[in-house]
């Protein structure tokens, strides 16, 4: 797997890098054989109470070795945030006991001259705040996309954007906020894999 967190920043802080990873995972997935890929990647995002924290992101998904243009693609991801300790303490110290939402970004494919960004959301089950230690939680999905018809053949490269939302409803005082996420350091090697197109 951009705000606030004890605020609004609980419902997107986690959003930024799982949503990135997956919508690139999904244009990438298409009947065939299709490559295991499990990304790392570390955000930054302002909280509410807590200020500016790391959120690290695991995205696991399906990178299909080819796909046709045309023939519609199911990707099935999964994206593990970790908000860390001070998020834990911040929900905590709101009396929040649960949490859900949604995680929001997109994947960046490169084909040739050719650009596309595929916008992704994903759904934060409901979670529960553990009494103590870091916040953690799952966020998993699949997306639905078809590479248009007339798409040139070539290979195509997908990334995963430098930016994501994730909308937080908590059960406290706090009650719904958004946290932006952008990669830190924005230097890491956001790229998913890569997917021949015909």
């Amino acid at each position: 797997m951009t705000e606030t967190l004890v605020r609004k920043g609980v419902r997107r802080f986690c959003a930024a890098g799982i949503a990135a990873a997956v919508a690139g995972t999904v244009m990438l997935t298409a009947a065939g054989t299709a490559a295991a890929v499990e990304k790392n990647l570390t955000y930054k995002g302002g909280f509410p109470i807590i200020g500016d924290q790391q959120v690290a992101v695991v995205v696991k998904a399906e990178i299909p070795a080819t796909a046709k243009a045309g023939e519609p693609i199911s990707v099935p991801f999964t994206l593990d945030v970790d908000a860390g300790q001070a998020a834990g303490d911040g929900l905590r110290l709101v009396g929040a006991t649960k949490l859900s939402g949604t995680i929001s970004s997109k994947v960046n494919v490169a084909l040739g001259e050719q650009k596309v960004s595929i916008p992704i959301e994903l759904p934060i089950p409901d979670t529960e705040v553990p009494a103590e230690g870091p916040l953690k939680f799952t966020a998993e999905g699949k997306v639905d996309f078809t590479i248009p018809a007339g798409t040139p053949a070539g290979e195509a490269t997908s990334s995963v954007d430098a930016a994501a939302t994730s909308h937080i409803v908590t059960d406290s005082s706090l009650g719904e906020f958004d946290v932006q996420l952008a990669l830190d350091p924005p230097d890491q090697d956001a790229v998913l894999g890569k997917t021949t197109v015909s």
